[in-house]
């Protein structure tokens, strides 16, 4: 019997043996235009909130998300490196990454910067799974992974932290929470962190460190003129890689700013706005073969309204309609491709239920209007059925998208005429959720269409390419006393129109994070496996399965000490590679934290 088949019969005997048929419902952000209770929401979702990130004290968000969610992301070395995620079997650029609901994917080729967020200053993560475009617009074909640094506890302290590890890794950070009154609350948070990194590359000898420098805030303010929330997100600092071997190293900056109203204004609707703006920026720091210094820089400005509640309804709690206008700036040069552009998208969107005989219908949808290509609609429809006291079946369709991006619209070989990459996709979820587990069962199909991929015989961009992706997913957690369980197991089969396996994405991956805490002591053990994929040339990246460890320990109030071990059978695995050589990763190492709060 397979490894995947085992633990999938482990999920469904766990649920009976440790469950109790009680209701605790955690809230849900990413998959609906206003918050919802999970035990109402139909599609995948996983939450991590800042309990389970102490507990397993990832070194960044993307070893996070591929050994604790059983997510394929591709690494292009250490620390800072250059990281793809691929959700759902999905292109890397399929993928929306928000911070404090802001949207930070850049308008050129790529992803978002997860490599740029610190784990540390994060205090919850919601990843959706699917077509999500009605809800979020361009880029969640894949699915959507907003982070938000807002701080969970609301009240007031200040702490420091030190950390070190393996290749002269060091990181100093400060935290300050400040409540003022019942309805003001501020949130800061400072890191540093410094590495002088590894080899990149197998055959290689040269290290390639990172910098980093991150603050986040937020300042939230209840007031008779509504709920106010200031939040801010940046990042900057210097990465060093290689360039066909070669050493080079680019500055970058990110960041991403908001303001956000809500409001209910008693016996008419309620409202929320929402202004954000956002920027990435990268700049070479060695010229390329024409003496030039390339950069990319993406700026983004949007504003959304979503009102609720609206009393014209006889059920006004199941509508919800909402604008949303978003400008984007671009600045590009790469190798002698340069350019100059401003991109407008308007959206208007909705959403509805209706529930009888025990069955939820959700729909909802997003018009969106792009200034080159015009016109495009998305959306979802969902059911949600109960069973009985414990058990609900959900089925879902929907259908999402991708606007091109500048670079490829104006870049080298670039198209003014194509149209967005488009995934329709359906899924069936059987879930169990109760007051200290929740079990999901589901089964998912999705086909992209219009995939942008470059024309060798008229040397440009078209929309020519499509693929596919069918899996299972199961999904068991579990909280009991002193007890933490995550187990997720995925098969799926991801490969394009002509049959082969998309690059970079595993057929079969599964994680496993326990935590037990006694005496002050918290011990968390985490196993994950990842099959076999391909990678460009044909090059096969082998299965492989790593172990982490992960403790810490409260001596008091003030002082905590955590230590991570990692990869602790040194285990020599690969999520990406060049035509010659493999891209590696940490072997066994140890990551040691102190935290102390200051105050009384």
């Amino acid at each position: 019997m397979s490894r995947l088949k085992t633990l999938v019969l482990l999920l469904f005997s766990c649920t009976y043996l440790f469950s109790e048929d009680l209701e605790n419902y955690e809230v849900i952000t990413v998959v609906s235009s206003i918050p919802k209770a999970s035990n109402e929401i139909i599609i995948a979702v996983d939450k991590i909130n800042r309990d389970f990130l102490d507990k397993t004290q990832p070194k960044d968000l993307s070893s996070l998300l591929r050994e604790n969610l059983a997510i394929d992301v591709s690494s292009n070395g250490g620390m800072g490196q250059l990281s793809s995620t691929f959700l759902r079997g999905s292109n890397s650029n399929h993928t929306l990454v928000k911070v404090n609901g802001i949207k930070i994917n850049p308008s050129t080729a790529g992803g978002a910067s997860i490599y740029n967020l610190d784990s540390d200053l994060i205090s919850n993560i919601e990843i959706g799974y699917g077509p999500l475009s009605a809800v979020h617009g361009s880029t969640a074909l894949g699915g959507v992974i907003d982070i938000s640094t807002r701080s969970q506890i609301q009240r007031s302290n200040s702490s420091v932290g030190f950390s070190i590890g393996p290749d002269s890794f060091r990181k100093e950070m400060i935290r300050f929470n400040q409540q003022f009154t019942e309805s003001s609350f501020l949130n800061i948070g400072l890191s540093r962190t410094n590495t002088d990194g590894y080899p990149v590359l197998t055959s290689s000898t040269l290290d390639r460190g990172y910098e980093n420098t991150t603050i986040i805030g937020n300042l939230g303010v209840n007031s008779e003129f509504g709920n106010f929330e200031l939040s801010s997100w940046s990042a900057n600092g210097t990465v060093e890689y290689l360039v066909f071997g070669s050493p080079v190293s680019q500055e970058y900056e990110n960041y991403a700013y908001g303001l956000e109203n809500s409001n209910h204004v008693e016996g008419i609707l309620s409202y929320k706005i929402n202004v954000t703006t956002s920027k990435d920026l990268i700049e070479q720091n060695n010229p390329n073969f024409l003496g030039q210094l390339d950069l990319t820089n993406t700026k983004r400005d949007s504003l959304e309204l979503i009102v609720s509640k609206m009393q014209i309804f006889n059920n006004p709690e199941d509508f919800v309609l909402g604008a949303h206008i978003e400008d984007e700036e671009v600045e590009y040069s790469s190798y002698g491709t340069l350019y100059e552009e401003e991109i407008t998208t308007k959206s208007f969107f909705g959403s509805s239920s209706l529930s009888f005989l025990n069955t939820d219908i959700n729909t909802s949808f997003r018009n969106s209007d792009h200034e080159i290509y015009k016109s495009n609609l998305s959306w979802n429809f969902e059911i949600l059925k109960d069973l009985n006291e414990s058990w609900r079946i959900g089925i879902s369709s929907g259908s999402s998208f991708r606007s091109p991006v500048s670079s490829e619209l104006f870049g080298f070989g670039g198209n003014v005429n194509l149209e967005p990459e488009i995934n329709r996709s359906r899924e069936i979820n059987l879930k169990r959720t109760l007051q200290n587990a929740d079990l999901s069962l589901l089964i998912f199909r999705s086909n992209f269409t219009n995939l942008i991929n470059f024309d060798y015989q008229d040397y440009v961009l078209k929309n020519i390419n499509k693929a596919s992706n069918k899996g299972l997913e199961v999904r068991y957690k579990l909280q009991k006393a002193d007890w933490d369980l995550l187990m997720i197991a995925k098969a799926q089969d991801p490969k394009d129109e002509t049959g082969n396996q998309l690059l970079r994405r595993s057929k079969k991956s599964a994680s496993f994070t326990l935590s037990r805490e006694l005496n002050g002591l918290i011990a968390t053990a985490n196993l994950s496996y990842f099959g076999e994929r391909v990678d460009f040339g044909g090059i096969n990246l082998p299965s492989f399965n790593l172990v982490n460890i992960a403790l810490t320990k409260d001596f008091n109030k003030k002082f905590n000490l955590s230590l991570k071990l990692e990869n602790i059978m040194d285990k020599d695995y690969f999520t990406a590679a060049t035509s010659n050589d493999f891209y590696a990763n940490q072997g066994r190492s140890a990551w040691l934290k102190i935290n102390y709060e200051l105050g009384e």
